[in-house]
């Protein structure tokens, strides 16, 4: 098996010289030979392009990064391309889903000795693909978090402060019209509808524990409690997992809101709306782990 490191330059707190260091010690257990590119990239657009010429020279493509990035391979390669992932950024939720040590080197072990999984997929809109996506309050932080680190906030404290100054505005709401296949609910003072693949949000926290990666099915939980609900639901992502709103399964989920809200997709900012659409994409995902 032949496997590529794509690394991102601009994932998680580490300099690209100890980004390097910790590949190349990853790479020698992946085998002699492995190629590691991307660190060298100053733009998506370059990193895309190195990583669609480097998927075409190997078996398994392994992802260095965060969300995001594995996001934007999802998007920009090949379909029949079989990616790996090694965790890189901040919160990671795909590492937990995943079931990935937190060691670089651990998780080259087990990518060296993985085998194929196919797992599904979200198409928002007909037009990206990602493995978990949310409407509203998620999306509303992450606009507040673009914000601060433009003003040269970074990590997990320019996340952390956008949480804070959601929650300190008591909230955003919004009436939502939500379809789950043909059964239609009605979320009155919605603070966030999540549409996901997998359990987890970033730093462990599961908030959707019911979601399996590969059932074909989509998971969605509309939340509409109070802010103090809302804290214990966050706080007890961590521990127990949450049992907080009103869950329901299905292929193809329509969330219309009353006002327009921002989405998210894989931790970073989709777009403004009021109409959103989503659809599984069964075994659409090949990975190697």
């Amino acid at each position: 098996m032949r496997f590529g490191i794509i690394a991102n330059p601009k994932s998680g707190p580490a300099s690209i010289a100890r980004k390097t260091q910790m590949l190349r010690r990853a790479a020698e257990i992946l085998g002699p030979g492995t190629p590691i590119a991307g660190l060298e990239t100053t733009s998506r657009g370059e990193f895309v392009q190195c990583a669609q010429e480097l998927a075409g020279r190997v078996d398994v493509l392994v992802v260095a990064g965060g969300d995001g990035t594995f996001s934007d391979m999802i998007n920009a390669i090949d379909p029949e391309t079989v990616l790996s992932y090694m965790p890189f950024g901040s919160g990671c939720a795909l590492r937990y889903a995943l079931g990935l040590p937190p060691q670089l080197t651990r998780t080259a072990r087990q990518i060296r000795d993985g085998r194929l999984h196919q797992l599904d997929l979200i198409l928002c809109d007909e037009k990206v693909k990602a493995f978990m996506a949310s409407v509203g309050l998620e999306g509303n932080i992450l606009n507040r978090r673009e914000h601060l680190q433009a003003e040269g906030m970074r990590g997990p404290r320019a996340y952390a402060m956008a949480m804070f100054g959601s929650f300190i505005t008591d909230l955003e709401r919004t009436d939502m019209t939500v379809t789950v296949d043909d059964v239609t609910l009605i979320i009155p003072k919605a603070v966030t509808c999540i549409v996901t693949k997998i359990p987890y949000y970033g730093y462990k926290m599961r908030i959707v524990p019911n979601a399996v990666f590969d059932d074909g099915q989509l998971h969605l939980l509309a939340i509409n409690s109070g802010l103090p609900e809302v804290i214990h639901t966050v706080a007890s992502s961590f521990i127990e997992g949450n049992r907080l709103g009103t869950y329901r399964p299905g292929r193809e989920i329509r969330i219309v809101t009353q006002e327009e809200r921002h989405a998210q997709t894989d931790g970073d900012l989709y777009r403004r709306g009021k109409d959103f659409r989503f659809r599984v994409l069964p075994h659409a995902l090949k990975m190697w782990y």
